[in-house]
């Protein structure tokens, strides 16, 4: 942790959690029968449970970062996600990796303190060495201002993007955490999109059917 929050002195020691990335912050659970954990959030992000989808209730009055105890029984791994940052994550329990390739993406974005938040997708045919090859590969990039947009932007080798077949890398849900209020509506173009708020959770969800090797703009209308 001390290498992607290097100001904050007190995670050199810290070798009981890290992160994957620099998205996701993991404490695993080492002592037998624990029941909590005390888990270091650095103040300057939001940080999201990846259960729940709730934001981490963090004091930046206290310093750069807040020792929260969490639950950490035999049931609970305690993970969170980064605020600002856009996890694409496929759902459907298969037998293989190689069974998920056509499975649907879901988004899980989490806002930052600004509303605000950006992630990357990176797609080949997850089978040949033809990324490297041929260079046969696309990115999606997504970009989020939750007053205004939801952003994506496909990038790539242009041969391959167009050999894909349209049932192959959908998008089918977008989970927004840290919303603060709902929008009054959500348009793709002249077509609405349907949605649900959480004002517990503070979660907007929508139900999409889109392409992450297409490039498109969600617009959301506040009241």
């Amino acid at each position: 942790m001390w290498m992607q929050y290097p100001a904050i002195e007190e995670l050199y020691h810290i070798d009981d959690q890290f992160l994957i990335g620099s998205d996701l912050l993991v404490k695993p659970v080492t002592e037998p029968g624990a029941t909590e954990s005390l888990v270091l959030f650095p103040n300057s992000d939001n940080w999201y449970d990846v259960d729940t989808m709730t934001m981490m209730e963090t004091d930046t009055k206290k310093g750069q970062f807040s020792a929260i105890n969490v639950k950490s029984d035999i049931d609970k791994i305690p993970v969170y996600q980064r605020g600002g940052s856009v996890i694409p994550r496929k759902l459907r329990l298969r037998r293989s990796t190689e069974m998920m390739i056509h499975d649907p993406y879901t988004l899980y974005i989490a806002l930052d303190k600004a509303g605000k938040a950006n992630g990357l997708l990176y797609m080949d045919d997850e089978n040949t060495f033809d990324y490297d090859r041929k260079e046969y590969f696309a990115q999606a990039n997504f970009e989020v201002e939750i007053e205004q947009y939801i952003r994506c932007v496909a990038t790539g080798n242009v041969e391959w993007l167009t050999s894909q077949p349209s049932s192959s890398r959908r998008i089918e849900r977008i989970l927004i955490m840290g919303v603060q209020k709902s929008p009054t509506s959500i348009m793709w173009g002249s077509k609405p999109i349907e949605f649900q708020y959480n004002e517990q959770n503070l979660v907007l969800a929508l139900k999409v059917d889109l392409s992450a090797l297409q490039s498109w703009d969600l617009s959301l209308v506040a009241e």
